[in-house]
C-alpha cells in the first residue's frame, strides 16, 4: 500500500480509503481531504494494494473486507506518528465497507484515538450489490470495472496459484464469476458467496462503538435495497444513517457550502459536532 500524506502539524488526522479501482488521487479523495484541512485535520489518503500505479507483488489483493490492511495503516500511524491523538477513519464505496466492517468487528475494543468513522456510498450488503451492478443500466460501469480488474490479473499471471484457471478469469462476465474465480481464491474465501457474506459490513453495524455516519443516496444504482440500514440506525444512539434522495454513487455534487461539496460539508459538520472544531 502507498500512502499520500498532507501534513500541516495538526494533532488530528483523517484516514481516507477509496472505492473499487480508485486511488488516492481521485477527486472525491482529494476533495474530502481538503474539507478536513479546513476543520483542523491533517490527512492520509490510502492507495489500497495495487491501486497507486505500482503493481502489487502478492497474489493477495485489496477487497471489500480487507480490514487487516486498514489495521496495518493504523498501526503504522500509531507507531511512527504518535502525535495524532484524534483520528477519523473514512471510506468511499468499497473503502467505506472496509471502514464500517473494521469498526463493527472491533466494537468496544477500538483504539481510543479513533474518534469517529464515516462511510459514503457503501456496499454494506455485498450480495445485493453484485446483483445491482449487474443490471443493464450499469452495463458500462460493470464492463469498465471488470476490464481494469482483468488487466491486473494479466500482470500477475506468473504468480497465480495452479488451482486458478487463468482463461476462466479473463472470460469473467460479471462480478460473481470474477469474485468466485479470483477474489475469493486469492484471499482465502471458499467462493464468491462466501466472500460476500463474510465481508459485508451490515451484520456488524449494530456493534459499532464510536460515532459513525453512513451517507448513501437513494438513487445509487450500484447498491441493493439491503444497503439501506434504516432499522439499525433507528435502534442506535451512535450509528447515523443519511439517505438523501439524490447523489448517485459517490456523487453529492450540488449545494456547495463553504467551498465544499454537499457531502464534504455534511461529513465535516458531523465530525465538528462530535469532536469540536479547529477551523482555519
Amino acid at each position: 500500500m502507498d500512502l499520500d500524506w498532507s501534513q500541516q502539524g495538526r494533532d488530528r488526522l483523517v484516514i481516507l480509503l477509496h472505492g473499487l479501482e480508485g486511488s488516492a488521487d481521485r477527486p472525491y479523495m482529494v476533495g474530502m481531504a481538503g474539507a478536513f484541512h479546513k476543520i483542523g485535520f491533517d490527512s492520509l489518503r490510502v492507495n489500497l494494494r495495487g491501486c497507486s500505479g505500482e503493481t502489487n507483488r502478492l497474489v493477495k489483493t485489496y477487497h471489500s473486507g480487507a480490514t487487516e490492511d486498514l489495521q496495518y495503516v493504523l498501526d503504522y500511524v500509531f507507531k511512527d506518528h504518535p502525535s495524532y491523538q484524534e483520528i477519523v477513519i473514512s471510506g468511499f464505496s468499497l473503502g467505506g465497507n472496509i471502514v464500517l466492517k473494521y469498526t463493527g468487528d472491533i466494537g468496544d475494543g477500538i483504539d481510543s484515538r479513533i474518534k469517529a468513522a464515516i462511510g459514503i456510498s457503501v456496499p454494506c450488503d455485498l450480495t445485493s450489490c453484485a446483483v445491482a451492478i449487474g443490471q443493464k443500466n450499469n452495463y458500462v460501469y460493470n464492463q469498465r470495472f471488470l476490464s481494469n480488474l482483468r488487466d491486473k490479473v494479466k500482470v500477475k499471471k506468473g504468480i497465480l496459484p495452479t488451482d486458478m484457471d487463468y482463461e476462466q478469469l479473463l472470460s469473467a462476465k460479471n462480478f460473481h464469476e470474477f469474485d468466485h474465480w479470483f477474489t475469493a481464491k486469492a484471499n482465502g474465501f471458499k467462493s464468491a458467496a462466501h466472500y460476500w457474506e463474510t465481508c459485508s459490513s451490515k451484520p456488524v453495524l449494530s456493534q459499532i462503538a464510536i460515532p459513525t455516519l453512513l451517507l448513501t443516496a437513494q438513487d445509487d444504482s450500484f447498491l441493493g435495497e439491503e444497503c439501506y440500514p434504516y432499522a439499525i440506525a433507528e435502534e442506535s444512539t451512535i450509528f447515523y444513517f443519511m439517505a438523501p434522495k439524490y447523489g448517485g454513487h459517490v456523487g453529492f455534487s450540488g449545494d456547495n457550502r463553504d467551498g465544499m461539496l454537499w457531502s464534504e460539508y455534511v461529513v465535516t459538520q458531523f465530525v465538528k459536532e462530535r469532536l469540536g472544531t479547529a477551523d482555519d
